[in-house]
């Protein structure tokens, strides 16, 4: 017994380092910003009663298709919200756990395929992940889905064991697309590993990967009806994933080709060193690898870097590429330096992770929406005032004079009848975060708040 505790010595380890980065500051660090505070919204709406519905103005939009996330996401969080009274601390709870589901997951994966030492090095490399843990923290879509996708991965690894595993990782996939809708390229990724099978003359993996495949579609079908049934428009809406507007997603690689300067980031440079680690250790593991699995994995990786390159830019967007690469970076590390270098290579790696979240990097610490919030409860208690930001309006108490419009990048997606506003709603003060340019547009109705937060006085006409 003794002999075995100290086995697990080393994932205890883990364990302390995923605890500490996890719940540090888990109210403010980092900030509550736009998208998770347009989820906590939701999930607040539903915790206290008024339905799965989104507040503006003076409607409420019920299972809104513009979130891109679904329940998975937002009914847990509301079930915090429930027992213990709004906060954002509380709001974070189901994403610890969901961090930490999404860390055994990926163990036990990495461990079924690579072995027990690459399972403890690339879990390190996991937790300490920036990208990982920030985009974890706030109620946002990208780990969950990570869960859900890991879940299913080792489900598929039991596929020999019964037709029940098969029927597990359809709907565990499915989960993850209900999750965050980004995780639908795992459909063309089980095309792609079909697609594998059929070459291979591997019929019985093939009907088993048609079958994920179909099963995987029924949960996300069945909320897009849902939401369909509510509003349409929720084509405009996948076609905002490719680019801000539908000319830009007819034109992909717009973000890049304009300022190809962003991949000389250092998260984008630590991406592509892990990007050949991990490539080379798939191929030096591809002999013991579930083949299918493995189709699913690189075809995922190839995609969602792709969409990474083709779409906003956005780190997150690389973030199950990232994770699903380091399974085979030890390995593809040990293949290209040897071993002492890349077990030295692994601890320099982790070691400056934790070092950059130590320090705050990556993500934003800013006070100033607590700041305007405090402004909005002294200011506003019975006069009416627009919020055009999420991380504002979800920490003020419900009132019915302080009103909810999106910013303005979402507002544009919105269906006009829910963004119009009425000629009494013109001549209502604004609350909205402006850049320089926007400065000027309002030029003498502005009112600084805190950091670019500013309150913005209803135009000249509305004093006649």
């Amino acid at each position: 017994m003794h002999l075995r505790l100290r086995s697990w010595l080393p994932e205890a380890f883990l364990a302390l380092i995923a605890l500490f980065f996890f719940v540090r500051e888990l109210g403010t660090f980092p900030a509550a910003w736009g998208d998770d505070s347009l989820f906590m919204i939701v999930a607040r709406e539903f915790a206290e009663g008024r339905g799965y519905m989104l507040p503006l103005l003076q409607q409420e939009w019920h299972y809104p298709y513009i979130l891109g996330v679904g329940p998975s996401l937002i009914l847990p969080v509301a079930l915090t919200i429930k027992l213990f009274g709004f906060s954002v601390a509380a709001a974070r709870i189901p994403m610890v756990i969901y961090l930490i589901g999404t860390c055994i997951c990926f163990y036990f994966f990495t461990r079924r395929v690579a072995g027990k030492p690459a399972a403890f090095w690339a879990t390190l490399l996991l937790v300490t992940l920036s990208a990982f843990v920030n985009t974890g923290k706030p109620v946002l879509g990208e780990v969950p889905g990570l869960f859900f996708l890991f879940l299913g991965l080792l489900c598929l690894l039991r596929l020999k064991d019964g037709l029940r595993w098969t029927l597990l990782a359809g709907m565990l996939f499915g989960l993850a697309v209900l999750t965050k809708i980004t995780y639908g390229l795992l459909y063309p990724a089980l095309g792609i590993a079909g697609i594998t099978a059929l070459l291979r003359r591997d019929m019985k993996s093939f009907w088993n990967l048609f079958l994920i495949g179909s099963i995987a579609l029924i949960p996300f079908a069945a909320w897009n009806w849902l939401e369909m049934s509510q509003r349409s428009g929720v084509l405009h809406e996948i076609l905002f994933l490719f680019g801000e507007n539908e000319a830009e997603a007819a034109a992909p690689f717009t973000h890049l080709l304009s300022d190809p300067r962003i991949l000389l980031r250092l998260p984008f440079l630590t991406y592509g060193t892990f990007f050949v680690f991990g490539l080379f250790g798939a191929l030096k593991l591809s002999k013991t690898t579930d083949k299918n699995v493995l189709a699913i994995v690189l075809s995922l990786i190839l995609l969602f870097t792709l969409y990474f390159v083709s779409s906003f830019g956005w780190y997150r967007h690389l973030l199950p590429a990232h994770s699903l690469l380091l399974p085979f970076v030890p390995a593809g590390a040990r293949s290209l330096l040897g071993k002492k270098i890349a077990i030295l290579f692994l601890i320099a790696a982790a070691v400056a992770q934790g070092l950059w979240q130590l320090d705050h990097r990556g993500a934003s610490r800013s006070k100033a929406p607590e700041h305007v919030t405090e402004f909005v409860e002294q200011n506003f208690a019975g006069n009416p005032v627009i919020v055009q930001q999420a991380e504002i309006f979800v920490r003020v108490p419900r009132r019915h004079n302080v009103l909810f419009l999106t910013n303005p990048l979402i507002t544009a997606r919105l269906p006009e009848d829910l963004s119009t506003l009425t000629p009494l709603q013109k001549c209502m003060p604004v609350i909205r975060r402006l850049g320089p340019d926007e400065e000027k547009q309002f030029f003498g109705r502005l009112l600084t708040l805190s950091g670019s937060y500013f309150l913005i006085d209803p135009p000249p006409e509305c004093r006649r």
